[in-house]
């Protein structure tokens, strides 16, 4: 009887190198945090992407009055909502999240916009500072970045 007889040591060994791999995957997961922090913060630099509203008239008219030059939008406070920023990994997923302490009470408000203020009757424009959009989608930018990592791990876990 003839045949042809493949040798699949290699492969198996691979395969089951991968598996082990994909079963911790710590290294993408981090990797995936620093990514989502460090969109959100260029988020910030680029005041918006795509750019945010601007201030209002009438908070530009207060802050000619208390003497404050706008330093960009959401950038006023040295301790406010971008130093607020921090991300978080597990071996399941990888987070970016904003809002602690006092600026725990704006943070959704300017990603979402909304109805604020006394009675609720001053509207805020959306400002997305989180590299999402209104449907939970990551931004292009973000998108791109992840992109890549995720394709460099894929590459290095099946090309060791």
């Amino acid at each position: 009887m003839s045949g042809i007889f493949l040798n699949d040591e290699e492969l198996r060994k691979r395969l089951q190198l991968v598996a082990s791999r994909l079963q911790n995957p710590l290294e993408l997961t981090s990797t995936l945090e620093r990514v989502l922090v460090s969109q959100t913060l260029q988020n910030f630099h680029a005041n918006g992407r795509p750019a945010w509203a601007g201030l209002s008239p009438v908070t530009l008219e207060i802050y000619r009055k208390q003497g404050i030059t706008p330093q960009g939008i959401l950038q006023r406070s040295p301790a406010g909502l971008k130093a607020s920023i921090q991300g978080d990994h597990d071996r399941d997923s990888a987070t970016v999240m904003a809002g602690s302490g006092q600026s725990k009470k704006y943070a959704a408000i300017h990603q979402f916009g909304g109805m604020a203020g006394r009675g609720r009757k001053v509207k805020i424009p959306a400002r997305p500072y989180l590299p999402i959009d209104e449907n939970g989608f990551l931004q292009p930018e973000a998108e791109n970045a992840v992109g890549m990592v995720a394709g460099h791990y894929w590459q290095k876990i099946f090309n060791p």
